[in-house]
């Protein structure tokens, strides 16, 4: 039942994550910027194919297919990295999600918005010291993160969890 609780509050973390990381549009065109910044191609199609699968219309496969191939252009590509391992954690595949927030990681080590992704993915994969240890590491490396205390609340609650999960009955 505990480790339940440790679940669901790791999906709405993931969850409130995933909708803080989306691009926003402002509520009205005067509101927007008078110079639209150029997007490079793989930005842009990385833009789309999110945009697919948060309106729910469209072919989900489709967008997922668009990340991969960027991915394959540009193996580095935060974007493509960081929502293919959104959408894997959303489909259950959290090995494929470690992989695309590691890959993430290597390039952009203070992505806190990854490291919460790896994290949470590691536990519900059920290696719930690989999550401690690496949002530990995280906080050691990049301790001024904006977001230190939610990664503190997080190391807190798989902390508790291991201990809850280790106790007697």
């Amino acid at each position: 039942m505990k480790r339940a609780w440790v679940y669901a509050v790791s999906a709405v973390v993931v969850v409130t994550a995933g909708v803080w990381l989306l691009p926003h549009a402002p509520s009205t065109p005067e509101e927007a910027a008078p110079e639209a910044i150029a997007l490079s191609p793989l930005d842009a199609k990385v833009q789309e194919a999110v945009a697919i699968i948060q309106s729910g219309e469209g072919n989900p496969m489709q967008a997922i297919f668009a990340l991969r191939e960027v991915v394959e252009e540009e193996p580095t590509h935060r974007d493509a990295q960081f929502y293919l391992g959104q959408f894997s954690m959303l489909s259950g595949q959290f090995d494929k999600a470690v992989e695309r927030f590691e890959i993430v990681l290597q390039t952009y080590g203070d992505d806190e918005a990854a490291a919460v992704g790896l994290a949470q993915a590691r536990s519900q994969m059920g290696d719930t010291e690989g999550a401690i240890q690496g949002l530990q590491t995280f906080l050691t490396e990049y301790p001024n993160t904006p977001g230190a205390s939610n990664l503190q609340t997080l190391l807190a609650e798989l902390q508790a969890g291991t201990t809850e999960a280790s106790e007697p009955n």
